[in-house]
């Protein structure tokens, strides 16, 4: 429904601009013929415009931000919620806006009253012309009729019998003679078919207006000039001013018209037909305002018919709107990312997520979610997607199906809802095998891509059901943990006002070993208790043997409102369930004492790759924050950040 009210707003707006001009500048003109072919053009190009694509020299970059990484190990970062989400199919018996139907249906229905209300005028015709005296006059049909006002429909004339021999007959018959020669009742019947239709359209009515108010200007110059007596013929208009009008679409010698038309007639022509051109201009901004933009890189293949066209009038809103879920198998899918804010994949801090990530299986079929034509297909290396198609979806949604491990449609491809158009997988920069979906809205831009899912549900099943099942203890030992204060000796890693990372990172480490130091179930071991370099391979030499891998550390946020906390896992081994399950844990701890903590998972880092055990990365603030530096700097911020991860510690055992 929305589509199709943003496409007669478009036409209304058309139409009523030019509309305008016609009135304020050629209206009095006195170039009727002109005027006639003005107003049916602009009439007809008030529909098509919408519906016409010009070349938009824009690439997709434009609104998809490319970043350079700052940190010296690249990692695909993913933020998740605590409950992550468990796609479950439903059936839906009807998934239609029955408001929309009815609307539409009401429309319909009124539209096809006018149409046979039409119907029934010519009828009404046809047995007029069976209750008249029929006269041929040189290859036209001439009805003397019982009506009261003379009028002429195609090659017809139906006078009053009153006229008949009256010294204004010759007069009357040259005025519809021009009817019937310019062939006034094509323009007639084409209007009034459109007006049925449109009924609801307010300025076909005025167009309506203007179409019959030119006819007569354009017989009365014609008559005039014929005969040369524009006193006379005014007369004759006087005398009619009383007459009847009964049928819509037939040519009237007199209508309402008479002081309008009085007043043309002494009226010179003040425009030169040149000055008609200077509708051009207006003509290219409309449609460069008004038509749909597709990027100049896509080439749609030309067509020999306008079947798309009318395809998309009769029904945009359910076919061109994304519906239906992405991907055909939906069973085990996992809602890994949601719309909106979360860790950027490279940069480490808080981004605007524009889409959903769906994880599944290598090879599920990916859906197009509506009707479209692809007009990109393959990789896309300007945001690391890999393999993508994108559709576009008539001339308000667009969709982006991203990480395939195969495209199965080309650019310029008709798609339907439904087709099979690639496979899921994990081309680009991916962590693993899922589908990352958009959905963009031409007026508002990226919307949320669940919202437009209406066959599939999302039952959140907490992930505590399954971690309660989880120990990180390997034996009845102890619990082993190894707690690895990042950098340290030429290293000094982030810098503040006070301290360097380096030093609080030891000290809050440290701090956890002492809290244990009596403890016969948790064993601390430290891979630097001094302020000395250790290698990489030296801070998980130890991991095999051990329970828990957690490396402490401390970042900078390009937003210095940023102050929350980051626990990153590896998603890509075999210990990820039990890293996963401890991230998890210390979110909880630090959600107890009212603090943030955002849980991601990343394929990238030494230490998560090459632990031989569970591993977390815990860091613990923001230097750029102020108030997070000066926390971080403080005994209190560094006792209080210890307690909470030995708390959570604690809770692993």
């Amino acid at each position: 429904m929305n589509v199709l009210l943003i496409y007669f707003l478009k036409v209304i707006t058309i139409q009523a601009i030019l509309y305008l001009i016609y009135i304020l500048i050629f209206h009095k003109s006195g170039r009727h013929s002109i005027n006639r072919f003005y107003l049916i053009f602009t009439l007809v190009i008030g529909f098509i415009i919408p519906f016409m694509l010009i070349p938009k020299f824009q690439s997709y970059q434009s609104y998809q931000e490319v970043e350079k990484p700052i940190w010296h190990e690249l990692a695909n970062l993913t933020e998740f919620s605590v409950t992550e989400a468990e796609l479950l199919p439903v059936e839906r018996l009807n998934q239609s806006d029955f408001t929309t139907e009815l609307i539409v249906l009401g429309i319909s229905l009124i539209s096809l009253l006018f149409l046979m209300k039409l119907i029934y005028s010519h009828f009404q015709l046809v047995r007029l012309k069976r209750q008249s005296k029929e006269i041929n006059k040189n290859g036209y049909r001439i009805y003397c009729s019982p009506v009261e006002s003379p009028f002429s429909y195609f090659k017809s004339i139906f006078i009053p019998k009153s006229l008949l021999n009256s010294v204004s007959f010759n007069t009357i018959m040259e005025h519809e003679l021009v009817h019937v020669k310019k062939m006034h009742s094509i323009d007639r019947v084409l209007m009034e078919i459109i007006l049925s239709i449109f009924w609801f359209h307010p300025l076909l009515y005025l167009f309506r207006n203007r179409l019959i108010e030119t006819h007569e200007f354009q017989a009365d110059a014609e008559v005039i000039a014929l005969q040369q007596d524009p006193i006379g013929y005014q007369e004759i208009l006087f005398q009619q001013i009383n007459a009847h009008k009964a049928i819509s679409y037939v040519n009237y010698f007199k209508l309402n018209t008479v002081k309008t038309r009085i007043k043309m007639i002494n009226r010179t022509k003040n425009l030169s037909k040149w000055h008609y051109l200077l509708i051009l201009p207006v003509l290219a901004l409309m449609t460069f305002s008004f038509a749909n933009k597709e990027n100049a890189e896509f080439i749609a293949p030309l067509k020999s018919d306008v079947s798309d066209v009318f395809e998309y009038a009769i029904n945009p809103s359910e076919n061109y709107t994304p519906s239906i879920f992405p991907l055909q198998d939906a069973e085990g899918v996992k809602l890994t990312a949601s719309f909106g804010n979360r860790i950027h994949p490279i940069l480490k801090v808080e981004r605007f997520h524009e889409g959903i990530d769906l994880k599944t299986y290598r090879g599920n079929p990916v859906l197009a979610t509506a009707d479209g034509i692809v007009i990109e297909a393959g990789i896309n290396s300007e945001v690391a997607w890999g393999k993508i198609v994108r559709i576009k979806h008539g001339d308000m949604y667009e969709t982006v199906y991203a990480h395939l491990s195969e495209v199965e449609v080309s650019i310029g491809d008709k798609i339907k809802r439904g087709d099979i158009i690639g496979k899921a997988g994990t081309t680009g920069r991916s962590t693993g095998s899922h589908l990352h979906y958009e959905v963009k809205d031409a007026a508002d831009g990226f919307l949320d891509p669940l919202k437009y899912i209406l066959d599939i549900d999302f039952k959140l099943s907490k992930n505590g059901d399954q971690s309660g099942e989880l120990s990180l203890r390997k034996t009845d030992q102890k619990l082993r943990v190894i707690l690895d204060p990042g950098h340290g000796g030429k290293d000094s890693g982030m810098k503040s006002s006070a301290l360097n990372e380096k030093d609080i990172v030891l000290k809050v480490a440290q701090k956890v070993a002492e809290n244990f130091k009596e403890s016969e179930e948790i064993e601390i071991i430290l891979t630097r208790d001094v302020d000395k370099v250790v290698s990489l391979e030296e801070r998980v030499s130890n991991s095999e043997s051990s329970d828990l891998f957690i490396s402490l550390h401390i970042e900078t946020h390009e937003y210095k409102d940023e102050n929350s906390m980051l626990a990153i896992y590896n998603d890509q081994n075999d210990n990820a369930s039990h890293s996963k399950y401890f991230s998890e844990l210390l979110a909880q701890e630090m959600k107890n004492e009212n603090k943030i903590l955002k849980v991601g998972y990343s394929s990238g880092y030494y230490v998560l790759k090459n632990a031989k055990c569970p591993a977390v990365i815990f860091s613990m603030g923001y230097f750029s924050n102020p108030e997070s530096e000066q926390y971080l700097n403080s005994e209190k911020g560094m006792k209080e950040i210890a307690q909470e991860l030995s708390d959570a510690i604690m809770a692993a055992k």
